[in-house]
């Protein structure tokens, strides 16, 4: 245990140093706002440093007891060596159920954590984007400055790039920003400025004018709420009933259609790209059906490589007899890198694109129960 804590503080300060950069550069965003997110990120660095963690008390406890022969002597009084190995084993079952809490925590909580701070910073990051470079642009709009003077906006051009808005520009003497989490938005208010709507009604104004921007369209939203990966455990057979219902709805309006098109002789209707689009809905609602199915396998999965990792590093360990724990865990570690981690892809990947089944991410897990299984077995009848 002391080792386990000990090396877990190091590996999550790491981690949540990693995360905290990664956050930065990916969303622009000032260390203001990424000391905000420490809360979320916290359990992500649990999450990926717990396995490698396990690996690395057993490979430490392990390698130091077989060098001094405390194993030997174990086994020169009669007693067998599981009276040492079975504890270190249930120790790792249960922080592999801690495991699976933490995924479980990371995929929807912290996700859903974060992106509330990004929102509610919005303003804040277009801010300090329009400081450095004088322009800022995503999907939905674009802005350019002439200058930033604390929160005012020398000189605005703002123009709208989304579809239903394509194509309207404003521009105006000063503006300023403020952010709306609730709505994925930011209220942009102008003053004294024209707008201009190419070839619609265009017009000037000389107080002030107000403009709600989505950071984020209607269907990017819609698709992340509706996303299997940001569920909850507990969420996930409401959401596979839902979709079982969705799908049996749609297969039954699909066969109504078709056959009504068929008894009233609509060829044309029969091949039209209607049916090209309800093809596709219907496809992409399966493949979801399929994913929710895969969600608890993987978090479940991901848990449990704790157990899977300690059950390889405990007969690796005992068998090298080496007191430098750095060489038995490089020795455990390389194996677990180039086979575990392709397995875990390869059977995650599968299950997605429907080539596996659902539990095909168990296939690193298994195959390093297997291995380290059988090395086990090995030790503790020598």
């Amino acid at each position: 245990m002391k080792v386990f804590l000990i090396s877990s503080a190091g590996f999550v300060m790491l981690m949540l140093l990693i995360g905290m950069a990664e956050e930065a550069r990916d969303k622009n965003i000032g260390p203001e706002i990424v000391i905000q997110l420490i809360p979320f990120l916290v359990p992500q660095a649990l999450m990926f440093a717990m396995p490698a963690t396990c690996l690395f008390s057993v490979c430490v406890v392990f390698g130091r007891m077989s060098a001094d022969n405390e194993l030997t002597a174990i086994a020169s009084m009669g007693l067998p060596k599981s009276v040492v190995v079975m504890p270190a084993i249930l120790l790792t079952f249960a922080l592999s159920l801690f495991a699976v809490w933490l995924n479980d925590i990371s995929f929807a909580w912290s996700y859903w954590g974060v992106e509330r701070v990004v929102m509610a910073s919005s303003d804040k990051i277009i801010y300090g984007v329009l400081k450095q470079e004088g322009s800022f642009k995503t999907n939905e709009f674009s802005i350019e400055v002439a200058g930033v003077n604390e929160r005012e906006l020398i000189q605005p051009t703002l123009t709208f790039n989304s579809s239903s808005n394509q194509g309207i520009r404003a521009i105006a003497a000063s503006a300023t920003l403020e952010s709306n989490p609730e709505r994925h938005s930011v209220l942009f208010t102008m003053h004294n400025g024209f707008v201009d709507a190419e070839g619609k009604a265009s017009y000037r104004f000389d107080d002030f004018e107000q403009h709600e921007i989505p950071l984020k369209s209607p269907e990017e939203i819609a698709k992340e709420f509706d996303d299997p990966g940001h569920l909850y455990l507990n969420q996930i057979n409401d959401a596979i009933k839902k979709q079982t219902d969705n799908i049996d709805t749609m297969s039954q309006d699909d066969a109504v259609v078709a056959a009504t098109q068929w008894m009233s002789g609509d060829l044309v209707g029969l091949t039209s790209k209607t049916w090209d689009d309800r093809t596709a809905a219907l496809d992409e609602s399966v493949y979801r059906y399929h994913r929710l199915h895969v969600v608890p396998h993987r978090r479940w999965a991901n848990g449990f490589s704790c157990l899977a990792f300690a059950v390889i590093g405990i007969p690796v360990a005992m068998r090298l007899k080496a007191g430098n724990f750095a060489t038995t865990f490089g020795i455990c570690f390389l194996p677990i890198l180039l086979i575990y981690y392709p397995l875990f892809m390869v059977g995650l990947n599968g299950a997605k694109q429907l080539t596996l089944p659902a539990y095909g991410a168990w296939l690193g897990n298994v195959t390093c129960l297997l291995v380290g299984g059988v090395l086990l077995i090995n030790e503790l009848r020598k």
